[in-house]
């Protein structure tokens, strides 16, 4: 029995010593997964907070491109008021353009303006050239002239299929003078040596001025006569003289060239008699008229 007991008893710490053991190893297993799954959630939220940081700059950028594109195009600028405040001003981006009232046909109509944020919107309108080209008539067998009499060479639009005086728009930059030169060879072909334009820049005080090769017709700034926009026009009456001007193809003869359909001759005293109404684009046959009636005036001077 002591035996037993005494075998008992030493049994005990083996079974003491196992648990450990067990526990120790438990313990030992589980201990190493601890800082790893720390390490992983501070992984995870580095990487967010770098999501996070990369997609505020981005829109940061976003914001600073689309200011600086705003200030290129003049979206944004400063303009002294009547009341001399400064206020910011913008244009009409499109889809939210500003109503323009008046012009022709009467109804209104949406445009692009530069708005204050006193909802006070400026539509400036454009600038343009009409040239009345005109030549003196040929003699012919069957058709004697006695020099006195003239013909008007006139575009035929291929948009409306309309007669027009010829001309177009001014660019930026550009002197009406010079716009008349680029379009009537655009239109027409016929180049116009820059002399003969030298001296209309001269000033008023220039003893050459009035050989100057274009005459002013006439300023025509109705917000009615033209069916696209307001349009203010500067109409110059030039003599087509073959022999100090050169046409592209050296014929000598004008030829339709850019937007113009065809260009023809039309005799001066058929305008407003033959050639009326609904033939003419805008306000053409006025500013026609207004020529004719300069050129009698000028002809009964002499």
């Amino acid at each position: 029995t002591a035996s037993s007991s005494s075998s008992s008893t030493s049994a005990l710490p083996l079974v003491r010593s196992t648990t450990m053991d067990t526990t120790t190893t438990f313990r030992r297993r589980r201990t190493p997964h601890s800082p790893s799954s720390s390490n992983n959630i501070k992984s995870w939220m580095l990487i967010t907070l770098a999501s996070i940081t990369i997609f505020m700059f981005g829109i940061f950028i976003t914001i600073i491109s689309q200011h600086k594109k705003q200030l290129k195009t003049g979206g944004s600028i400063y303009t002294k008021s009547n009341t001399n405040k400064l206020s910011n001003t913008a244009a009409c981006p499109h889809g939210q353009e500003r109503t323009w009232h008046g012009g022709h046909p009467a109804e209104d109509r949406p445009g692009s303006c530069w708005c204050g944020q006193d909802e006070y919107c400026m539509c400036t309108p454009s600038v343009a050239i009409d040239i009345v080209l005109y030549q003196k008539r040929p003699s012919t067998k069957n058709n004697p002239s006695d020099g006195a009499d003239y013909d008007v060479w006139v575009v035929r639009r291929s948009d409306t299929n309309q007669l027009a005086t010829i001309g177009g728009f001014v660019d930026t930059g550009e002197t009406t003078e010079n716009a008349v030169l680029r379009e009537v060879e655009e239109e027409t072909g016929i180049t116009i040596p820059p002399q003969l334009m030298s001296s209309h820049h001269s000033g008023a005080s220039s003893p050459n001025k009035n050989n100057s090769a274009i005459k002013l017709i006439g300023v025509y700034s109705d917000p009615r006569r033209d069916n696209r926009r307001h349009i203010v026009s500067i109409a110059y009456a030039l003599e087509f003289n073959p022999d100090i001007m050169t046409t592209k193809d050296g014929s000598g003869i004008p030829h339709a060239g850019d937007d113009a359909k065809d260009v023809i001759a039309i005799p001066l005293e058929e305008i407003g008699v033959k050639y009326v109404g609904e033939d003419w684009y805008a306000d053409h046959l006025s500013i026609l008229l207004d020529f004719k009636m300069q050129l009698m005036v000028m002809k009964d001077g002499e």
